[in-house]
């Protein structure tokens, strides 16, 4: 170790080949891993963590979307379309629909357990949001370690607890003006650098998120920062913020509020009152989670507080499903007599809001999953979602992840077996090797990585401060987030474990000034997305994607435009400017009408 923190650069870096090189073991990188297996192609998985023991996959709460033989998908794919206010890409909504089914199969064939009727034919119910979608339930954490197991079948080698820092580039340039060729990092153990010299690199890493907030801990936003770095384009980054309800009486976990609502839960305020009856009398809490959130603030604001989840009405079906299957996580506290029972007792909770990206905003993939740089693909919530547009249904953040992981494989394959390498920049291996492990032989610091995660973590504030994106608010979260990164630059790290941290801080960094500039740059209001210093939804102007990518001058914001006419639904009528959503539910005038 000495060696290391003196002289990093003169480390010997161990050079692997592979033809395809997946980086994040989630379902998107598992699943991406197996298909280009069953091709044929040589492939490496490089997890931070160790596959089917950590990350949103297997510490989700167990919905995914569920099609199945026979059902007529025209109906869930207009649902998907209008309830994204059609700004997505149709033919991936019809894509991953048609996948999901196969993905389904898979994990019954793979005797994942799945939440099943008195016939023994699978469960279903009305996904978040939807009616016409339905969703199932299953066992997340079984279903990853079946899906290793399929891995480790077919021959896919997986390196465990090895840190990826930043992506191999054809020039030795960030931004490149060539490819993604691979990728370098260090193994977490003994601080040993390896790069994966690849022909293809598929990026699953995750979600953006903070550390220490959310339980999902090292889902820190890896991959989309790397790929900025090397020049992709990402977009609707403004729309990473999101909230859920997780917290019971202040202290435990719910573990999954979609499960509990798709079962009957209900929300109510002190007076007992369905207050989300006002806001969508049809849906009710399995309305856009970004209206429930807001509603739940109006009622604080309002003086009804505390809101409670009433599981009085919950069905048969979700009480046996908590005692058979370990599906939701934290939800078998209801269960435990640590609260209250709640068969009877409705029971305090509380919202959250933060970066919880889950595929609204990302690395930008076409249907392929092929990103702006050539040999670079991204998949699950590193990418951005095209299927569901500013609709955040349950179950359709895992669909994604599969079948965007089975189709960035199965492309990344094929291209890949014809190809060749691209030669590997000289010096390019010594000044990654420097970048990643000098950290460890800088002057004693002030800070240490912990207390920089703690600053980050700080840059939400309140539910009521971090749904409102207004100019002022954010220029200030940009100065501070931009000192945070300084930081990163100078903060010693004592140990290899310090060192991942520090890492992971300042990819978190990278992301929320990326977040907080897209966010200055889009001057309206849209679903989970609310500015009060513009609170108008302006078609006109932003019925489009929004693009940054970084160049050698700085970043370029770009407004993409969506194609309706190449679509198959394009009856979306273009409206005036009128307040969104939020801004409506906080003002006191939301007429449920006028949003559908």
């Amino acid at each position: 170790m000495a060696n290391i923190q003196q002289h990093p650069e003169m480390q010997t870096t161990e050079v692997e080949k592979t033809e395809v090189l997946v980086i994040g073991g989630g379902f998107a990188g598992t699943w991406a891993a197996l298909r280009a297996a069953e091709i044929g192609a040589k492939v490496i998985l490089v997890d931070k963590a160790y596959v089917s023991r950590s990350g949103a996959s297997t510490m989700s709460g167990g919905i995914t979307t569920c099609p199945l033989p026979g059902d007529d998908l025209e109906p869930w794919i207009e649902e998907f379309v209008v309830r994204g206010d059609y700004m997505c890409d149709q033919r991936w909504t019809r894509q991953l629909l048609e996948g999901q089914r196969d993905r389904v199969a898979d994990l019954a064939k793979w005797g994942v357990p799945i939440s099943r009727n008195e016939k023994g034919e699978i469960r279903r119910f009305s996904s978040r949001g939807m009616l016409a979608v339905k969703c199932m339930q299953y066992d997340p954490k079984l279903a990853m370690e079946a899906l290793r197991r399929q891995l480790i079948s077919h021959g896919v080698k997986i390196i465990d607890r090895h840190c990826i820092t930043e992506l191999l580039t054809s020039d030795g340039q960030y931004p490149t003006k060539g490819s993604v060729s691979g990728a370098f990092g260090f193994d977490i153990k003994t601080g040993q650098c390896k790069a994966f010299h690849a022909k293809r690199t598929i990026i699953a890493t995750g979600q953006i998120s903070m550390k220490g907030i959310h339980h999902v801990d090292n889902d820190t936003g890896d991959g989309v920062a790397m790929s900025w770095r090397a020049g992709a384009r990402l977009v609707d980054l403004e729309f990473s913020f999101g909230g859920t309800f997780v917290t019971l009486m202040k202290r435990y976990n719910l573990g999954s509020y979609n499960v509990a609502v798709a079962h009957g839960a209900r929300l109510i305020n002190r007076h007992g009152e369905r207050f989300m009856a006002r806001y969508d009398p049809v849906r009710f809490e399995r309305s856009e989670l970004s209206r429930v959130v807001a509603a739940f603030v109006k009622e604080l604001q309002n003086g009804n507080g505390p809101v409670f989840i009433d599981m009085r009405h919950c069905d048969d079906a979700y009480w046996t499903d908590l005692e058979s299957m370990a599906m939701t996580g934290g939800s078998t506290v209801l269960l435990s007599g640590k609260v209250p029972d709640p068969h009877v007792n409705p029971l305090p909770i509380e919202a959250t809001w933060g970066f919880w990206s889950g595929g609204r905003g990302g690395v930008e993939v076409d249907l392929s999953c092929k990103t702006t740089l050539n040999g670079l693909y991204a998949a699950g919530a590193t990418a951005k979602n095209p299927a569901t547009g500013t609709h955040a249904s349950a179950g359709a953040p895992t669909s994604f992840a599969m079948n965007s992981g089975y189709f960035a494989g199965e492309s990344a394959a094929h291209s890949a077996l014809v190809d060749t390498f691209q030669p590997l920049v000289n010096g390019l291996l010594e000044k990654l090797a420097f970048q990643a492990l000098s950290p460890m032989m800088r002057e004693t610091s002030q800070q240490t990585p912990d207390e920089l995660h703690n600053d980050l973590s700080k840059l939400g504030g309140s539910v009521f401060e971090a749904m409102d994106c207004h100019a002022t608010r954010v220029k200030t979260l940009l100065v501070r987030t931009k000192s945070i990164f300084e930081a990163t630059c100078v903060v010693k790290a004592n140990s290899l474990h310090e060192l991942i941290k520090l890492h992971e801080a300042r990819n978190i960094a990278e992301n929320a000034r990326l977040i907080y500039a897209s966010a200055t740059d889009r001057t309206e209001s849209r679903e989970q997305f609310y500015r009060s210093d513009y609170p108008d939804i302006d078609d006109d102007n932003w019925f489009c994607l929004h693009g940054v990518t970084r160049t050698a001058t700085g970043d370029i914001f770009e407004r993409i435009p969506i194609q309706l006419e190449s679509f198959s639904i394009k009856d979306r009528t273009k409206k005036p400017k009128r307040p969104s959503p939020i801004a409506s539910i906080f003002a006191g005038t939301y007429e449920p009408s006028h949003y559908e």
